[in-house]
């Protein structure tokens, strides 16, 4: 399996858009045996991924016309693993300047709907390509 851009990449390792509410993002992620760690928990690197893809979502909607952003700052806070059900990552503004955005992510277990890792996401805001 190979993807050809980022999109096909998320495809391929499983997140999905999730419906929200207005000022919110939410991607989530089912727990499979490709993306999980020896001890059956979701890998880490992957959730950090999954924080910057939801928090990007939003931040790319709130960008300004003619801008774009792109992450300047990621912090994490694992609290306990997802071993089973899906993760979802919902993601809300913080912060929007003139220059940057701060966005906080919280992942929780679904369906238990347990917290499992809140991430604070820092992006610039810089003038689109093209």
């Amino acid at each position: 399996m190979t993807a050809s851009n980022i999109f096909e990449l998320f495809e391929l390792i499983g997140y999905r858009d999730a419906p929200g509410a207005d000022g919110e993002a939410i991607v989530e992620l089912p727990v499979a045996a490709h993306v999980v760690n020896t001890n059956g928990g979701l890998q880490g690197g992957l959730l950090a991924t999954l924080v910057d893809t939801a928090a990007g979502k939003l931040a790319m909607r709130q960008a300004p016309p003619g801008h774009s952003v792109v992450t300047s700052d990621l912090s994490l806070r694992y609290l306990r693993p997802i071993t089973y059900g899906a993760a979802r990552a919902v993601a809300r503004i913080v912060h929007s300047g003139k220059r940057s955005m701060v966005v906080q992510v919280e992942i929780s277990s679904v369906p238990d709907d347990d917290l499992a890792v809140i991430a604070t996401v820092s992006f610039a805001k810089i003038l689109a390509r093209g």
